[in-house]
């Protein structure tokens, strides 16, 4: 039998149905199919916003929704058959992350596919724009490329005598190159050294890590949009902190895991919002006229404990501006 997660009525989920939602109801069962790179994201608890997003929407999984979850376990060799595996539950709708986006692509031009995040949608060519996507691909766009500049100055804030900053890049991320790129510059703007470390495969995270051992770069920047590099979190904030590396990764809950510093834009919400996306494409919308959205909200996590452990000296006003605080 196919490798096959479905999704019961989750017990940290109310059963009773919204006041707005009732009348919605209907006979109608869909069938939304979902794919993740790894297992992390559904430790991190990105699958369950998605679906607590669903049901705040009016759908009840058992009642009037299916959901059919698979994850890769971070083997990107399992994707094409994982699709394959979808598209034979004859999905409504698919949602997944951007890098998986392009190989369902590859299996239906009619399904529509409602992106969970993507760095850069037009640049890798899954839409034609963010307002007109003109095609069977729409969601969330996290804008990761443009926060390089942002970090390196909140870890020069934690850094002031900060000299080189290493940047951890997922060569197969399409916003990859314009992140380097606005990182170099700021960097060279502050006087800072900055060194890429190019990874497709955990074999190419340890030697940067090798490499980090022997260059000593006080900081490093998490490339962002990367699952790859996602799964992997717990691995990178060890080694980091093994190595006394000052990590900055493009997402507040970071701090939560250990990182010293996180700081990006809200995931949890993105995985909400493409909620409202699959709930329009299930009313009728077509996703070509469904314009792919960007975050507004950004959000700084610091964690005291780790900052401490590795000798940083927190200033105040840093802390004035976190929206949440690890001691």
């Amino acid at each position: 039998m196919r490798r096959r997660e479905f999704i019961a009525v989750l017990a940290s989920i109310p059963v009773a149905w919204p006041l707005g939602a009732r009348a919605q109801r209907s006979d109608k069962v869909f069938r939304v199919g979902s794919l993740y790179m790894a297992d992390a994201f559904k430790r991190f608890g990105f699958d369950q916003a998605f679906i607590s997003g669903m049901h705040q929407l009016g759908y009840v999984a058992g009642q009037n929704i299916v959901y059919d979850t698979l994850h890769a376990a971070g083997d990107r060799t399992r994707l094409p058959a994982l699709v394959d595996e979808l598209m034979l539950l004859k999905p409504d709708v698919i949602a997944t992350g951007e890098p998986i986006v392009p190989i369902v692509l590859s299996k239906t031009s009619t399904i529509p596919i409602v992106m969970f995040y993507s760095s850069d949608p037009v640049a890798a060519g899954l839409v034609k724009s963010l307002s007109h996507p003109g095609g069977n691909v729409t969601g969330v766009s996290m804008q990761w490329a443009e926060l390089p500049p942002k970090q390196i100055e909140l870890l020069r804030e934690m850094l002031p005598k900060l000299a080189r900053v290493g940047h951890l890049h997922d060569t197969r991320v399409p916003s990859a190159k314009m992140a380097e790129q606005l990182a170099r510059e700021a960097a060279l703007k502050l006087g800072i050294a900055y060194t890429p470390y190019y990874v497709a495969n955990r074999s190419d995270l340890d030697r940067a890590f090798a490499q980090m051992e022997e260059q000593r770069p006080e900081a490093l920047l998490f490339g962002a949009g990367s699952d790859l590099l996602a799964g992997l979190m717990q691995t990178i904030i060890h080694n980091t902190g093994r190595l006394g590396i000052a990590l900055c990764v493009p997402d507040r809950n970071a701090a939560r895991w250990g990182a010293p510093i996180g700081y990006g834009p809200a995931l949890v919400d993105g995985y909400r919002l493409a909620a409202t996306y699959v709930d329009k494409i299930l009313k009728g919308a077509k996703p070509s006229d469904l314009a792919v959205q960007q975050p507004t909200k950004f959000e700084l996590g610091i964690n005291l404990k780790t900052a401490k452990a590795l000798g940083l000296d927190v200033p105040p006003s840093l802390l004035a501006r976190a929206d949440e605080v690890i001691e």
